[in-house]
């Protein structure tokens, strides 16, 4: 029996371990907090659960040492610590994460090793660029050239449950999604290189209609040039990767990031509350309503949407802040966890969405789009568990069959990954559907 180690043991792990103890592997999850590992494997006879602190990297190594291959879904800078010690042990690897540079600066070691280090396995990225490639190359094969390709992804409360207003709800750590906010971005716009700074995120945003299914906001996604070469689309004029989140979104974060509540610097709030601190951080006065002060300082109306939110979201309130120390995105960040929560039963939604626009030796021209909408199951896994973590797990079980023969850190952008992936999600209701106009 082969044995899997999974790392982690949060929002998204269900679906991979039970995957991987549905085929019999011996699976190992290994967690800070135990008792989620042990919810993760319910008692079946193949798995185990036990408490790790990745700060402990001499229990790190034992475990990986006693297994065939790591699944990594920790914090992302984790992932080349755990890359090191599988590469010591002589041990392959999985993780749903892009591609860092330390985790790239492994690749010679692990091909001169014979060893798999698969990345970017998830939703997005991950069936992003699988679904994307499969056209590509599809494309290509017919002697066509993609010039423009658009790539959107979302993770959203299904409509009926979109209950708040900020028309969003966590489905993986509030932390992440903050931090992610803070981010610039570059792609290519006909021929011209766009490059959008930290701050101006949310200002670059247009609308997008996904066809029979409504509007959404779109905001690039970090660096979409480096992606020419992961796709093979060099000299490509157009090549934009964005992320989706339902209307407001963007208008909020903006401001908020202006204002400096996605600032990372650590404070002291032993005791104190959100209006304090929020006082403190804005400069204002005991007098001074805080709604009010917040618009007047942003430059924006106070009835408008960004003040009413944090309002609602309870950063003008006296509820007590978290912790003794803490940082003004974190502390936003724990309202957020506790407001913009699923509850038991409700429903989340995937959106993901391609646009190519493909040249043909001919003079004919194709307009290829693929979309797939996935709802999380009615009393079972979320949308965003099942589309993250079962690209892992499959991958995770060909490289365990000896099914991917290339090795070093990959992305699942070669037709020997994405086609078998792609097809085995197909019969798990996970699927991409395409449509073809030629002109």
């Amino acid at each position: 029996m082969k044995k899997v180690l999974v790392l982690g043991a949060g929002l998204v792990a269900r679906p991979l371990v039970r995957y991987l103890l549905d085929r019999g592997y011996e699976v190992t999850c290994a967690s800070r907090t135990v008792a989620k590992a042990e919810a993760l494997i319910d008692g079946h006879p193949n798995g185990k659960a036990h408490p790790l602190d990745l700060g402990n990297e001499a229990k790190l190594a034992e475990f990986i040492a006693e297994t065939d291959l790591a699944i990594s879904l920790v914090p992302p800078p984790l992932h080349p610590v755990v890359a090191r010690h599988c590469l010591d042990a002589g041990k392959n690897m999985v993780t749903t994460s892009y591609v860092s540079p330390e985790m790239e600066a492994l690749d010679g070691e692990a091909r001169e090793k014979g060893l798999v280090i698969l990345n970017e396995i998830g939703v997005d990225p991950g069936i992003d660029h699988m679904s994307a490639m499969r056209i590509i190359d599809d494309v290509k094969g017919r002697g066509g050239e993609i010039v423009a390709f658009k790539s959107y992804c979302g993770g959203l409360p299904a409509p009926q449950h979109n209950d708040n207003p900020f028309g969003y709800k966590f489905s993986w750590a509030p932390r992440g999604v903050l931090v992610a906010s803070r981010n610039g971005a570059q792609y290519l716009e006909n021929g011209r290189k766009v490059e959008v700074a930290p701050e101006r995120l949310f200002r670059d945003m247009h609308v997008l209609q996904v066809p029979g299914f409504g509007d959404f906001e779109a905001y690039p996604n970090r660096d979409s040039i480096s992606y020419q070469d992961v796709y093979g689309l060099e000299g490509i004029p157009t090549l934009f990767r964005g992320t989706l989140r339902n209307m407001g979104w963007c208008d909020c974060i903006y401001s908020y990031r202006t204002q400096g509540l996605l600032d990372l610097d650590e404070f002291e709030v032993k005791g104190r509350t959100y209006a304090e601190v929020m006082r403190e951080h804005l400069g204002l006065a005991n007098g001074d309503d805080l709604r009010l002060a917040f618009a007047r300082k942003a430059g924006i109306p106070p009835d408008s949407l960004p003040c009413w939110n944090l309002n609602w979201l309870g950063m003008f309130s006296d509820k007590k802040v978290q912790g003794e120390k803490t940082t003004m995105l974190d502390a936003m960040g724990d309202l957020m966890f506790e407001k913009l929560a699923f509850d038991e039963g409700e429903l989340d939604l995937i959106v993901l969405f391609h646009d190519f626009q493909a040249t043909f030796p001919d003079g004919h021209k194709e307009h290829v789009t693929s979309k797939l909408i996935d709802f999380g199951v009615e009393g079972g896994d979320s949308s965003m568990s099942r589309t993250v973590s079962l690209p892992a797990a499959i991958g995770a079980h060909m490289i365990l069959e000896g099914k991917i023969t290339e090795t070093g850190v990959l992305r699942p952008v070669l037709p020997g990954i994405y086609n078998p992936v792609l097809d085995e999600l197909a019969t798990m209701d996970i699927e991409c559907k395409e449509h073809t106009e030629t002109y």
